[in-house]
C-alpha cells in the first residue's frame, strides 16, 4: 500500500480526476488520502488559500443585518442584550474584580454602568 506522503501531486491530481470510489482509494492509498481526495473533489468547498485569507472580512462588515439578527437571537432570553469583547485591562484593576471571586463580570459590568451613569454622552468623564 502507498503511503500518501509517497504519492507525487501529479499522481495525487490523477487520483482525483479518476472516478474511483472512497473506498477503491481508501483500500489502495489509504483513508487519509481517501478523505482529501473527497475534500478536493467537492466544489462547494475549495481549499482556502492565502489569497483568500487576505481578503476575507469580518462577517459583521460583510453582512451587519446577519450578525444582529444572531446577537439578538442568541441574548433573548438575558433581557438586555451584551456582547462578549476583547480588552486589555490594567492589573491592578483585573486583580481587584477577581479577588470577589466568581460573577467578576458582573461586578465589573455594574462598575461601568455607574460611571455610565454619571458621565456625559460620548464617553466623556465628569470632573474630566
Amino acid at each position: 500500500m502507498t503511503r500518501p506522503t509517497d504519492l507525487t501531486n501529479r499522481h495525487f491530481d490523477e487520483i482525483v480526476a479518476s472516478e474511483l470510489t472512497f473506498d477503491q482509494i481508501a483500500e489502495q492509498y489509504g483513508e487519509a488520502v481517501a478523505v482529501n481526495v473527497g475534500i478536493a473533489r467537492d466544489p462547494d468547498n475549495p481549499e482556502v488559500t492565502g489569497e483568500m485569507f487576505a481578503r476575507a472580512r469580518p462577517a459583521i462588515a460583510v453582512h451587519p443585518h446577519l450578525v444582529a439578527h444572531d446577537l439578538r437571537r442568541r441574548h433573548q432570553q438575558e433581557g438586555l442584550a451584551k456582547w462578549e469583547v476583547s480588552i486589555e485591562l490594567d492589573t491592578d484593576i483585573l486583580a481587584y474584580f477577581l479577588e470577589g471571586g466568581p460573577g467578576w463580570q458582573a461586578r465589573l459590568n455594574a462598575a461601568l454602568r455607574q460611571v455610565v451613569a454619571g458621565s456625559t454622552p460620548g464617553g466623556a468623564l465628569g470632573g474630566e
